[in-house]
């Protein structure tokens, strides 16, 4: 923890010791490559070795890329511990390992100094000294330039100084364990299949329903109208005259409904047809 008189000198070293440590990856990369070569000369198992140190080269290249600033929104979704948000720990760490990587390679035979020579030989372990004491230098530096209390982490030192803007709730959001920031988990809402979403009913999930129908006055005006259609001067009756509504004999019956044929005529039982 520092104070934040401290943050304008922290950004001042923290920003040369990522220039130190860019000079110190490429020097690494340089490494893996003329030990490539003359594993690939002088070694019958040559491919094991040659793609053991073509992944060191890879990998001091992906650190010198993230030192770099380039792709500050691809590290942060997908490399995380590399971030703005993170501090310097995973990168002392990968330091520290690929230095001892470097400097275990030099007990073989075809990256002795007899067969590097002493001024390649000198560049190799050169390379693996500086990248582990530079990585522990990183991790020092993640803890000695880091504020707690306000989360704020040596990489955001590094990039804004003493212009970073303060949490003003002044809880601690940093981790000390891995230098980063823990962030609250964002809640999730359930999220309902599409099996759910049917309806046993035939109704379909989420029901959509039509927001409020305005009140129009002059909608309902022209329910009132009894204007003719064929003639607007003409006004229909008001519906209070229908005979429907008057009692009395204002409203005729339907006639009655003649009988049948066969009603018509008597019929003689006792008469015979002759």
């Amino acid at each position: 923890m520092f104070s934040e008189s401290k943050m304008g000198p922290g950004y001042i070293t923290l920003n040369i010791l990522r220039f130190f440590n860019i000079i110190v990856l490429f020097l690494l990369v340089v490494a893996s490559w003329i030990m490539l070569v003359m594993t690939v000369k002088t070694s019958n198992f040559f491919f094991f070795d040659g793609a053991a140190h073509f992944v060191i080269s890879a990998l001091g290249i992906f650190l010198i890329v993230s030192e770099s600033g380039f792709f500050k929104k691809w590290f942060a979704r997908c490399w995380p511990s590399f971030c703005d948000e993170s501090g310097f720990v995973a990168l002392g760490i990968s330091m520290i390992c690929l230095g001892f990587i470097t400097l275990g390679n030099l007990n073989k035979v075809a990256t002795s100094v007899e067969n590097l020579g002493l001024p390649m030989w000198r560049v190799v372990i050169s390379s693996g000294i500086l990248n582990s004491l530079f990585g522990l230098f990183n991790i020092i530096a993640t803890y000695v330039f880091c504020d707690s209390k306000l989360g704020i982490t040596g990489r955001q030192v590094r990039a804004e100084g003493a212009a970073i803007p303060k949490d003003p709730s002044g809880k601690s959001a940093f981790s000390v364990s891995s230098g980063s920031i823990r962030r609250p988990a964002t809640p999730v809402l359930p999220s309902y299949s599409e099996d759910r979403r049917k309806s046993k009913f035939g109704m379909k999930w989420p029901i959509s329903i039509s927001r409020p129908v305005v009140q129009d006055p002059e909608r309902f005006n022209a329910w009132n109208d009894r204007s003719s259609p064929v003639i607007p001067e003409i006004q229909r009756p008001s519906t209070s005259l229908h005979p429907a509504y008057k009692g009395g004999d204002s409203y005729l019956a339907p006639p009655p409904v003649p009988a049948p044929a066969s009603s018509r005529y008597s019929e003689v039982s006792n008469m015979t047809r002759f």
